[in-house]
């Protein structure tokens, strides 16, 4: 009791002193109790400040580990727990079970978590909190209020541990639906003593009934965390499905790209981390974060869907001249030689009739066989020309010519050899594609480009259009759509232009063109590199660090 000091007069009567005293303890006891609420109050403050503190980790922690491992940790931490596990609920052949999640012990060295499920029944104290929806407080584990089950024991038994007190907490979540627990074991005197069998009566304290209220809250904003958590992870999973997708539906239109997309990001990824690792130079200052490389990872992934908005038949051109054209040429040219036959046929008839025979004969039939083997010669020619390699000057000035010859169909009407159109799509000096069919081609850059721009992109995604836009960019101006020069191009963009050559130069399914080496196609990219084309600096790293290389080979 708190020492009192009264200044009584002198002559005070005995009832005044009485009321004096009176006032006083009351003095006293309001005293004790305005101490006794500010001590409350400074509780309630801090606990107050580290439930907004939990709420505001639990809500930035993105690795569903590490917010498991914080939940517990937090929880131990605030009540002196010992050991600490999450069970979250879920169903098994559509009966409900509780997952154990996670788990903590501070006297045990070795790792206590097993992966298991329990019913959620009364045959366990977590399934028992669980199915009642009710915190629980257990003085001693094995022997629980009336009702209740033990808990504790095979735990102990396996790892020479005793489970003494115990709070068990529901955890629910928006929707106020009990989806899992958190269980505290041994509540301790000091929060950094390790127990042992022989201690635990002496250091083991009971949960307070406090401990519950604050322990309910962290479980419901953990529960939300989680929740949301899963939903991210339910939308991540869903987008990477899209994706997917979309390269599907892409490589489904052009087959003879297939992988291209995947491979791209594969040698782009592996380039920018290893530009993200370079402490000197050039890069030292440049560092992706997580969620840059996973926006490389779409960007690389999505930079072709723009080829959905390019007509099919340009897509898969293989020949330079459109599927069944050159047949239609080789029948004229047939048609071309049965009308030279019939042509020297007249001409022998008519010689023979005047009686010119012998040498004027063998004159004919050679002429004839001079004819027909410079046809032949000619439609060896244009179906060489169709193939898509670079054409010499001779095929060039051969096709030229016969685009001028012309031959009389059977009612004596004049035709070219070659149809204007057949010649301009042979006339193509590298490639399959005339100009006009190259730039709806090149139009699916543009295209991929308005649809990425259409995807509501999260901040940390929203430089992915900008990214697949410019992938076939050059650093001297000289690429497309936009003639970007220098810094104009993305530094992600030019990664991923590298790497969307080497795998065109060496890709096996493209049919209308051959597969390289990979020492051709480095070759190829160092010249486009001393064109002022390509970043020579990214290239040295994709070349030093034999990124185009698979993983087992490097």
């Amino acid at each position: 009791m708190a020492s009192i000091a009264i200044e009584v007069p002198v002559d005070a009567s005995v009832g005044a002193v009485r009321e004096l005293v009176r006032i006083a303890m009351e003095n006293v006891a309001l005293k004790r109790q305005m101490t006794q609420l500010e001590a409350e109050a400074h509780r309630r403050h801090r606990q107050f400040r580290e439930l907004n503190r939990i709420g505001i980790a639990l809500s930035a922690e993105k690795d569903i580990d590490r917010l498991q491992s914080f939940i517990l940790t937090t929880m131990r931490q605030l009540t002196h727990a010992d050991g600490a596990s999450l069970w979250l609920k879920m169903e098994v052949d559509g009966i409900p079970k509780l997952f154990l999640a996670s788990s903590q012990n501070h006297s045990l060295d070795k790792n206590t978590y097993q992966a298991f499920t329990v019913p959620v029944d009364e045959k366990s104290v977590v399934g028992y909190t669980v199915s009642v929806g009710k915190s629980q407080i257990y003085d001693d584990a094995y022997n629980p209020p009336p009702g209740k089950p033990v808990g504790g024991k095979s735990f102990d038994a396996q790892f020479g541990y005793r489970t003494k007190s115990m709070l068990t907490v529901p955890m629910r979540d928006y929707h106020n639906d009990v989806v899992g627990a958190v269980q505290l074991i041994n509540a301790k005197r000091r929060f950094e003593t390790r127990l042992a069998i022989d201690n635990v009566e002496t250091e083991v304290v009971s949960f307070q009934p406090d401990d519950v209220e604050m322990i309910e809250s962290i479980a419901s904003q953990a529960a939300v965390a989680l929740d949301n958590k899963s939903l991210l992870d339910s939308i991540q999973a869903l987008f990477d499905g899209f994706v997917q997708a979309s390269v599907t539906a892409i490589e489904q239109r052009d087959p003879s790209t297939a992988g291209h997309s995947g491979r791209v990001e594969g040698l782009t990824t592996r380039l920018a981390r290893e530009i993200t690792e370079i402490a000197t130079g050039k890069f030292a200052n440049v560092t992706l974060t997580e969620d840059q490389f996973k926006e490389l990872r779409y960007a690389c992934l999505l930079h072709d869907f723009g080829k959905v908005g390019v007509r099919e038949h340009i897509l898969i051109k293989a020949k330079k001249l459109v599927p069944g054209r050159l047949e239609v040429i080789q029948a004229r040219f047939e048609f071309i030689e049965r009308s030279v036959q019939v042509k020297y046929a007249t001409e022998k008839l008519e010689a023979m009739k005047s009686g010119r025979n012998g040498s004027t004969i063998e004159e004919i039939d050679r002429r004839l066989e001079a004819e027909l083997e410079q046809l032949n010669e000619w439609v060896k020619s244009i179906a060489a020309a169709n193939e898509p390699t670079v054409m010499p000057e001779d095929k060039a000035s051969m096709l030229e010519f016969l685009s001028r010859q012309t031959y009389f169909d059977i009612g004596g009407n004049a035709h070219p050899m070659l149809e204007p159109q057949e010649f301009r799509f042979l006339s193509i000096r590298k490639g399959t594609l005339d100009p006009q069919e190259r730039l709806e081609m090149e139009s699916h850059v543009t295209h991929s480009f308005h649809f990425l721009t259409k995807i509501p992109w999260t901040p940390v995604m929203k430089s992915i259009p900008e990214i697949a836009y410019g992938h076939h960019e050059k650093l001297d101006g000289s690429g497309y759509p936009r003639g970007l020069t220098g810094d104009q191009i993305p530094l992600q963009a030019r990664m991923m232009t590298i790497s969307d050559i080497y795998d065109a130069l060496t890709a096996q399914d493209r049919p209308y063109k051959r597969a390289v080496p990979p020492s051709t196609a480095l070759d190829i990219l160092h010249e486009e590199a001393a064109q002022g084309k390509l970043d020579r600096d990214l290239l040295d790293i994709f070349v030093a660090k034999k990124i185009y290389l698979p993983a087992a080979a490097r």
